[in-house]
């Protein structure tokens, strides 16, 4: 959890720490940002990531012509990852919310790669490395830049995952304008609306339906409930730390498409959710092995693989190896069935966003049951049980809940494939204020506790 006027006073530093650099050296004034944010969140193991920054750093000369070293590399820069995967104490939503309230005190060697933002850090360097290999990018001479790609604050706890061309280009023009700061301050704003008035209190509506013994076929409604948690929680997330970002007018990739909470497919989902995730898989993984696969006969089993990977990435355990086999195998499935040609389009559509949305319920239960045999035991008694209590407590934060979902659904709706502080800038001037008030208001009205947390920080 982090409160939002202690990041506003390492940004506001942070800014005036960059306009106070030369024009050619202001990346240097981000990475001193960085090193400083990253320590203060892990202390001492900063200096693993150092130790491996400079092993990426030595290596990405020697890549190109030997690629025995890159595979070599590339092990190396996931073992720590498979270590902190391995020991880590869990995944789902119950010991999260207990990890909040109660850090660790028991210490473990395999504490020094228990670090936030490892996973990115890692895929970051074996993408770096790769793509050297393959010719796409030169080697870079400067250390310091490379760190700063691979530690730079903003990406620090859940992305967006970035290919390093994407990245290099713009810190060498790190800048500091009217425009890159109400663009920054836009998407900031939208994240806080996002967070602290709809994820927070949907948080809240949560943990009072686990505290009941709701059972049968209403322990979907957690997975509902949770599905959308996790769409407000990670996408208000990202968007925060993109307004940060394009302060310095460095400016990140989405990482979740407008109203993907109504995908109609599977497919379709994961085109739109953790986008940046789902690409470095897709590019350094599914196109590797599936181009020895000519005849394209295990396309199929290597597409199954890699939502296995993918789970693995959440945490070694049966209930996420459960919960990629079944992403896997529905994706399958969509590709052999072919719904998108039946006929009356606009019922299909519907249908497609109740159908996926009933599954998806059921998948997100893995993330909030504390074992699959709990699940189970919950999802199919015979003596179902609904919370009314708990819905007759929670009647005002459901109300706000709706209406606050409705207008972000409404904004989203409105700007299309366009990033919010795009949409606004559309806006005519009295537009704008009136939405920026709108947002503000409600956030000081309506805010459910003034903090800025991601659940997807723990992967």
């Amino acid at each position: 959890m982090i409160h939002p006027l202690v990041v506003a006073a390492f940004v506001l530093t942070s800014v005036c720490l960059v306009a106070a650099f030369p024009a050619n050296r202001r990346w240097q004034a981000l990475l001193i940002s960085s090193l400083v944010f990253y320590y203060t969140i892990v202390g001492a193991k900063l200096l693993v990531m150092l130790a491996l920054a400079f092993i990426i750093y030595s290596v990405s000369f020697k890549v190109k012509d030997r690629i025995h070293k890159l595979w070599w590399v590339v092990l190396l820069l996931l073992v720590p990852l498979l270590i902190a995967k391995s020991t880590e104490k869990g995944h789902h939503f119950i010991q999260y919310t207990h990890y909040l309230i109660m850090p660790q005190k028991n210490w473990h060697w395999s504490w020094w790669f228990q670090v936030i933002g490892l996973s990115y850090f890692s895929f970051n360097g074996i993408s770096y490395l790769i793509d050297i290999k393959r010719k796409y990018i030169v080697p870079e001479k400067n250390f310091f830049l490379l760190l700063l790609y691979l530690l730079y604050f903003p990406t620090v706890f859940s992305g967006p995952l970035h290919r390093a061309k994407y990245l290099f280009a713009q810190f060498k023009q790190v800048k500091i304008t009217n425009e890159s700061i109400s663009h920054g301050l836009r998407l900031m704003l939208w994240g806080l609306f996002k967070q602290i008035v709809i994820a927070q209190r949907l948080y809240v509506f949560l943990q009072n339906l686990l505290a009941s013994p709701i059972s049968g076929g209403y322990y979907l409604l957690l997975g509902l409930v949770f599905f959308l948690y996790l769409y407000c929680n990670f996408s208000a997330f990202v968007d925060f730390f993109q307004g940060v970002s394009q302060l310095f007018n460095v400016r990140l990739k989405d990482n979740f498409n407008h109203r993907i909470y109504l995908a109609s497919s599977r497919q379709t989902f994961w085109q739109g959710w953790h986008k940046t995730l789902n690409e470095w898989f897709r590019d350094y993984f599914f196109f590797v092995v599936v181009k020895y696969d000519k005849k394209r006969r295990y396309t199929n089993a290597i597409l199954l693989l890699t939502f296995l990977l993918i789970a693995v990435w959440h945490g070694f355990n049966y209930s996420l190896l459960l919960w990629g086999t079944m992403n896997g195998l529905w994706i399958i499935l969509e590709k052999k069935v072919p719904f998108g040609k039946w006929a009356y389009p606009k019922l299909r559509k519907v249908m497609g966003v109740v159908y996926h949305l009933m599954l998806s319920s059921i998948l997100a239960l893995v993330f909030i049951s504390p074992d699959i045999q709990a699940l189970i035991q919950q999802a199919l008694n015979t003596d179902a049980y609904f919370p009314w209590q708990v819905m007759a407590g929670q009647k005002a934060n459901l109300v706000i809940i709706m209406l606050a979902f409705g207008m972000m659904d409404y904004h989203n709706g409105q700007a299309k494939k366009q990033r919010f502080d795009d949409y606004l800038q559309g806006k005519s001037l009295w537009q704008r204020w009136f939405i920026y008030f709108k947002l503000t208001l409600c956030i000081l009205a309506l805010g459910k506790g003034l903090i800025i947390d991601n659940y997807y920080i723990q992967f």
